[in-house]
């Protein structure tokens, strides 16, 4: 607890270094209210950049699930403008995102544009070439390797649209090493490619035991039964292949071995086909720190999808044992991780790894590294410097 005050005291008192700039972001996708690894890189790193930048925000709104209020409610320091969109493919190219984008980068002097993911670089490009204000590039995923392992249509195709979008952007900005290279192998200078990792609020996932009674009676499961959590959108595919590998392969050699066992599934949309007695679906939630405080371990059985999962540094940043794949923990295993990230890829090993956690639990602190290498705080301050070198 020491540690955690003198931490806020710290990023309380501390001002992000670099050049003042007029920064705008491109996101296809709405940040708030947060809903997705996507929106909360997104909405934490805009956030630091605006304390000690200009920053402007457009962002696209598909599902128009909001009303206008939620948009005053978000990041007060920055410009915001959303974009209502018809079609997903409006979230790419939006010719009235085109105007307003001219009408700001020359009214407000723009020195750099930030394009969140390729699927705002179409924009970004079309900007460099108008107004040859240079942009950078948010890989949050390689999404040619995604697309591939997720069987979609045309990798091909989009492997090149990828590889113009990181071509002509000043600065490539990746996740993890392993992206780093998976990038470089598009044919982009691994010298403009720079490693940003995602991050977690250090306050907000600190290690609370206490909220196990809470949660285990708001559930209404036994305060002894252990409970073990996945999480996260339930509509993407990779999340929905976890729960079916849960439900298939997983649940019920654990139950064999620990009965009481709970398997509580964390996110909105949930698949309601993969019923079963020790399931527990919760739906979005406000507060998933809570139900990762609650767990007595916390699962990531992903065979495809992309990135470093925020969801896995923020378990760890809570303290709890996370058992994934080698694509789960792609770009995470290190020494800031060690003793907390366990992976196993055959599945066999895989539940062995849960039982013997779920049956020997362990204390473990978090590496003093693991601080400065995966707060927003410090991650920040890693973008402004790297936006304000030529």
């Amino acid at each position: 607890m020491i540690f955690y005050k003198l931490y806020e005291y710290f990023i309380s008192n501390f001002v992000l270094f670099g050049d003042y700039m007029n920064i705008l972001i491109i996101s296809p996708f709405r940040i708030y209210p947060i809903y997705s690894g996507f929106s909360t890189r997104v909405y934490n790193l805009t956030k630091q950049l605006s304390n000690s930048n200009s920053v402007f925000l457009f962002y696209s709104d598909y599902y128009k699930k909001y009303s206008a209020q939620d948009d005053c409610d978000f990041l007060p320091n920055v410009k915001k403008i959303c974009f209502k969109v018809s079609t997903k493919f409006m979230q790419l190219l939006h010719p009235y995102l085109i105007l307003r984008g001219i009408d700001v980068i020359k009214e407000e002097k723009i020195d750099l544009i930030i394009a969140e993911g390729i699927w705002a670089g179409l924009h970004a490009m079309i900007f460099r070439a108008l107004t040859k204000v240079p942009y950078c590039l948010t890989e949050h995923n390689v999404e040619y390797v995604r697309w591939k392992r997720m069987g979609m249509k045309y990798p091909g195709l989009l492997r090149m649209f990828e590889k113009y979008c990181c071509k002509f952007s000043k600065k490539v900005f990746c996740m993890s090493e392993d992206d780093r290279k998976q990038i470089n192998e598009l044919g982009v200078n691994i010298n403009k490619i720079i490693t940003v990792p995602n991050g977690v609020d250090i306050l907000q996932f600190r290690p609370e035991p206490s909220k196990k009674y809470e949660i285990a009676n708001k559930l209404n499961i036994n305060v002894e039964s252990p409970i073990i959590i996945f999480s996260g959108s339930l509509n993407y595919t990779p999340n929905l292949q976890a729960v079916q590998i849960i439900y298939e392969k997983i649940i019920d050699p654990v139950l064999e071995a620990v009965p009481d066992a709970k398997f509580v599934i964390v996110g909105s949309n949930p698949p309601l086909q993969f019923k079963h007695e020790s399931i527990i679906f919760t739906g979005y939630v406000e507060k998933i720190e809570d139900y990762i405080n609650a767990s007595d371990l916390i699962i990531a059985p992903l065979i495809s999808g992309g990135g470093t999962k925020l969801k896995i540094v923020e378990a760890i940043s809570c303290g709890k044992t996370v058992i994934t794949t080698s694509v789960g923990a792609e770009g995470l295993i290190g020494e800031n991780t060690e003793g907390f990230l366990k992976v196993a890829d055959n599945w066999n090993d895989f539940i062995i790894k849960m039982i013997n956690s779920l049956k020997s639990p362990q204390s473990k602190e978090l590496p003093r590294g693991f601080i400065k290498m995966y707060s927003w705080d410090s991650i920040g301050n890693k973008l402004c410097k790297e936006i304000t070198i030529d």
